[in-house]
């Protein structure tokens, strides 16, 4: 008897999922902002390879960003070495602000994942 119901909410719930779905943008649509190093070559090459195929990219400092700099940007790609500038680790304060105030999707380049875990308490592991 339960079988019925437990296949009827499965399909409710995928209905409600498809339905729910939103179409991704365009890349030429896209507002990136890459967070980083910004006097860095390597900025200057992530900046001239997304330039070509997304509608906007701009370049910001990790060191010192504001989280309100990221309010007109779709993606924010954050890239953070381990042995940075800075030479601190582990960190002792988020660039992005704390983490649920953070809405923005987020890539996470170089040990930004390892230090973004640290200072909003991920759950994981590495290995």
């Amino acid at each position: 008897m339960k079988t019925p119901w437990k296949l009827f909410a499965f399909i409710a719930a995928a209905y409600s999922f498809a339905l729910h779905t939103a179409n991704a943008a365009e890349l030429s649509q896209l507002n990136l902002l890459y967070v980083g190093d910004a006097s860095s070559q390597r900025a200057r090459e992530f900046k001239g390879f997304l330039k070509m195929n997304v509608g906007k990219i701009e370049v910001a400092n990790r060191i010192g960003f504001d989280p309100k700099q990221a309010e007109g940007s779709d993606v924010v790609l954050l890239e953070w070495a381990q042995g940075g500038a800075d030479r601190e680790f582990p960190p002792k304060t988020s660039p992005l602000g704390e983490r649920d105030a953070w809405t923005k999707p987020t890539v996470l380049i170089g040990s930004a994942g390892l230090h973004m875990a640290i200072l909003w308490k991920g759950k994981g592991g590495a290995g």
